[in-house]
C-alpha cells in the first residue's frame, strides 16, 4: 500500500535539498530542457517588469491568438492556465466525474485532483512486460480517462495510433501532452487535430518543460469550443501572470531554439541510454521524451538508497517508489547536457 503522504511528491524540489543538506545539486529529478530559457525570452522578461503594476489580461487574448495561429485552430478552442496542473484540477472540479480511470504508473496529480473532486478512481496497470503500453480492452464505461502521452515516468508513447481512441467507452478523454514537444514527429502523434471536432477529447500542453519556464507556470488546453466555454466559467480570474503570458507568446516563435533542443535531446538520450545499459545492475527503458526510466536489478540496492548515495555526489535523481505500478527498484533521470550526463554516468558507475 502506497503511503498517501508520499504519493503526491514530485521531483525538482531543490529547495528541500538546500534546507536539509545545504548543498547545490545537479538536478536530474526534474525533466526540464537542459538548454534553459531562450535568450530572447530572458531579455523580454526584463522589459516586461514595468507591467507588473497592472493586472494581467484575464483572457490572455494575445497568447490565445498566438496559440491558435501556431496550431491553425480557432481561438475559441484554446484556454490558458497557471501550468497544466492547474488545468487538470480545473477539468475535474468543473465536470466532477463519478468515475475516473487512470493508467498507472503515471503522473500522480491526476489521482490527487480526482480524489479532491470526489471521483471514484479506478486504475489500469500498464505492465513492464508489455512495455508499459495501454491496453484498451481493460477500459470499461466511465466518465473520464486520463492519459499521459508520452507517459511520465516511463517515457514511452502509450498511444501511438490516434485512431485507437475512437471507440473507447468513456465520456471524456484527457490527454496530457506535457512532453510531446520533445518527440521529433510530434505532429504525427499529437491529438490536437482531432480535438476541435470532438467534445470527447481534451488535450493538455505545457510550455514549462521545453522552454524551461517551470518557475513561471504556464500551460494551456485545446478542446471543443463548448468545453472551453464551460471551463472558463469555473476558472479563477488572473490565473496567468503578466510575465508568463509574454514569455509564452515569445516561445512560439523560437524555431531555432526548438530545433536545437530536439536535436540535443535525441543525441543525449541515445548516449545516456547506451551508457546506462552498460552499467551492471541498471536497466534503462527506451524513451521518446527527455528522461529515462531505469530499473535497478537485484535486491541489494533500492531507489531511495541510490538517491542518497548520489546526493553525496551532489546529484539529485527521481526516486520512483511512490508511483503506483512501480516500486523501490525504479528511478527516473532527466536527459541533460553531455557534460552533465557524463557526470551522472560516472557517479552511477561508482554507486551501483
Amino acid at each position: 500500500m502506497k503511503n498517501m503522504g508520499n504519493l503526491y511528491q514530485h521531483g525538482g524540489n531543490i529547495y528541500e535539498i538546500r534546507r536539509r543538506q545545504r548543498i547545490a545539486v545537479l538536478d536530474f529529478s526534474a525533466n526540464i530542457n537542459p538548454l534553459g530559457i531562450p535568450l530572447r525570452i530572458k531579455k523580454l522578461l526584463g522589459k516586461q517588469l514595468k507591467d507588473l503594476v497592472h493586472y494581467p489580461d484575464p483572457e490572455a487574448h494575445r497568447l490565445v491568438a498566438a496559440l491558435a495561429r501556431y496550431w491553425k485552430i480557432k481561438e475559441e478552442n484554446v484556454l490558458v492556465g497557471n501550468g497544466s496542473t492547474e488545468l487538470i484540477y480545473l477539468i475535474l472540479n468543473t465536470f466532477r466525474p463519478d468515475k475516473v480511470i487512470l493508467p498507472v504508473p503515471s503522473f500522480t496529480e491526476y489521482e490527487r485532483a480526482a480524489r479532491i473532486s470526489g471521483s471514484q478512481v479506478l486504475f489500469i496497470h500498464m505492465l513492464e512486460g508489455e512495455g508499459f503500453c495501454l491496453n484498451f480492452d481493460h477500459i470499461n464505461n466511465c466518465d473520464m480517462l486520463f492519459m499521459c502521452n508520452p507517459n511520465n515516468p516511463t517515457g514511452n508513447l502509450i498511444v501511438s495510433n490516434r485512431a485507437d481512441i475512437k471507440n473507447i467507452p468513456v465520456k471524456r478523454i484527457v490527454i496530457d501532452e506535457a512532453f510531446m514537444d520533445f518527440v521529433p514527429d510530434e505532429k504525427i502523434y499529437t491529438f490536437i487535430p482531432q480535438v476541435v471536432r470532438s467534445k470527447k477529447i481534451i488535450v493538455l500542453r505545457t510550455l514549462t518543460k521545453f522552454f524551461a519556464l517551470s518557475g513561471l507556470r504556464i500551460g494551456y488546453l485545446i478542446a471543443h469550443r463548448d468545453t472551453i466555454r464551460i471551463l472558463k466559467e469555473y476558472q479563477m480570474p488572473w490565473s496567468v501572470n503578466v510575465l508568463a503570458q509574454a514569455a509564452a507568446e515569445q516561445c512560439l516563435s523560437e524555431e531555432a531554439f526548438i530545433q536545437r533542443s530536439k536535436q540535443l535531446i535525441i543525441k543525449e538520450r541515445t548516449f545516456l541510454y547506451e551508457r546506462l545499459s552498460r552499467i551492471r545492475g541498471l536497466k534503462p527503458y527506451s524513451s521518446v521524451a527527455n528522461f529515462l526510466l531505469v530499473k535497478i536489478d537485484g535486491k541489494r540496492l533500492t531507489s531511495s538508497c541510490l538517491k542518497e548515495r548520489l546526493l553525496k555526489k551532489s546529484i539529485l535523481i527521481r526516486d520512483c517508489a511512490n508511483f503506483r505500478g512501480l516500486d523501490k527498484q525504479f528511478i527516473r533521470v532527466a536527459v541533460r547536457t553531455h557534460k552533465e550526463n557524463m557526470q551522472l554516468v560516472q557517479a552511477l558507475e561508482e554507486c551501483v
